[in-house]
């Protein structure tokens, strides 16, 4: 086996764990929240607004996250993700009752170093991989599964433990990795390298800005659609499904098992990401690396209507479907974004550029959070937002359609791996 082999799937590795951990604990105060609003008495569309401030830092530090990895090396960035995200994490489980200040404090904190993975670790991957559709596949398979487990997670260790643990446990593990990380870098077996030339990143300037301001358009609606779905999902399930939860809580009540109805609204929200999970692995193998990312792109927008309908207008098994729906097709969309930026963008600013594509994409988290929570309060459901969405989905498809056409440049050979020294 060669080293650059050994060091494609260490980084593989790494990369997709961080996707994981980093998907799980953004995503699972939306769940947490439900359990929150009954021990703190103060409503879920309340708790969910301290998010907001997370949101935007989610959004605005992916941009100097970037510059450090191109400074200082993806691994070593990495590692402060791993540990200042677990820490973040713990810090939540360790507030007093009621004091929402210090919570929101430490939500910041899970938005501030949460922002590190995606402007470091898919760069890390696309320029280590040899086949980077398949390798997008695998790494957006481990962060499908970050939130598949956002739900069942907070879920299960607040029905049998309680709310600080729903926080501290994945806290835990998640230094744990950061450990097993720096570990692997002063060993030297973990290590970068630039990303191979290809003709698309030589086209210049004027595709570059093409591809830049169509993306920054699609990528802010694709944004909202993503976060609604991300944080709105167990709301939507909670009312969608309250017959469905009702009877299985009442089941299980008459065997002596009594069960919360956040942890059914969790393993409903999670059912999403499975699906998508292995719909994004697929995509990679199958889609990404043989079809015009043009063409992918705007068939995943234009698909997208559909399912936001299906949120707005449907019961809750039609809700969800509509739900796993856009996750999929949202599976598909975010690789060719990815992909699109690391051929267009030279090399040596691929932290810059992947640190810009998520300001725009995670900058729509709060107003996702504040649009959910002025429709909830006003309407009583969702229904209007995902309306509205539809319409976005319908501009994203459009604009897709002014990317270029001709993508498809056969990379030239992968450069020799660089190791990253030891401190």
């Amino acid at each position: 086996m060669q080293p650059s082999d050994v060091d494609g799937r260490r980084v593989l590795l790494f990369s997709s764990i961080g996707h994981t951990l980093m998907h799980l604990m953004t995503a699972f105060y939306a769940v947490i929240v439900l359990t929150l609003a009954v021990s703190w008495e103060i409503s879920a569309a309340e708790l969910l607004k301290l998010y907001v401030p997370a949101t935007i830092l989610l959004g605005v530090v992916s941009l100097p996250a970037g510059w450090a990895s191109d400074r200082f090396g993806a691994p070593r960035v990495m590692v402060v993700m791993f540990v200042g995200l677990g820490l973040s994490s713990i810090a939540c489980g360790l507030v007093a009752e009621r004091d929402t200040t210090a919570l929101m404090l430490a939500l910041c904190g899970i938005g501030a170093f949460g922002a590190i993975y995606h402007s470091v670790g898919i760069g890390w991957v696309i320029r280590t991989a040899r086949e980077q559709g398949h390798a997008l596949g695998v790494n957006g398979l481990w962060g499908s599964a970050g939130l598949a487990l956002y739900g069942v997670v907070p879920g299960v260790l607040a029905t049998f433990g309680s709310w600080r643990l729903a926080f501290i446990v994945p806290g835990v593990v998640c230094v744990l990795a950061g450990l097993m990380l720096v570990r692997a870098i002063r060993r030297g077996t973990v290590g970068d390298r630039p990303m191979p030339a290809t003709s698309g990143a030589q086209a210049g300037k004027r595709q570059f800005w093409r591809v830049f301001l169509v993306l920054s358009f699609t990528m802010a609606l694709e944004g909202v659609i993503w976060q609604a779905v991300v944080l709105g999902a167990a709301l939507v399930f909670e009312i969608g499904f309250a017959t469905e939860i009702a009877a299985l809580r009442d089941g299980l009540a008459g065997m002596g098992i009594v069960t919360p109805v956040v942890l059914w609204a969790g393993i409903a929200a999670s059912s999403i990401y499975v699906v998508s999970g292995v719909a994004q692995y697929a995509l990679g193998r199958s889609v990404i690396d043989r079809y015009s990312s043009r063409s992918v792109y705007f068939v995943a927008s234009a698909l997208q209507v559909f399912a936001m309908i299906a949120l707005a207008t449907g019961n809750g098994f039609v809700a969800l479907a509509g739900a796993i729906a856009s996750a999929v097709l949202s599976s598909a969309a975010g690789p060719v974004e990815n992909l699109l930026i690391a051929r267009y963008t030279p090399s040596r600013y691929h932290g810059l550029g992947f640190g810009a594509k998520f300001v725009v994409a995670f900058g729509a988290g709060p107003l996702a959070i504040l649009l959910i929570a002025w429709v909830k309060e006003r309407s009583g459901s969702l229904d209007p937002l995902f309306w509205g969405l539809a319409g976005a989905a319908v501009a994203i498809a459009l604009a897709a359609l002014l990317l270029p056409r001709d993508d498809r440049d056969e990379p030239e050979p992968i450069a020799a791996p660089r190791t990253v020294p030891a401190e």
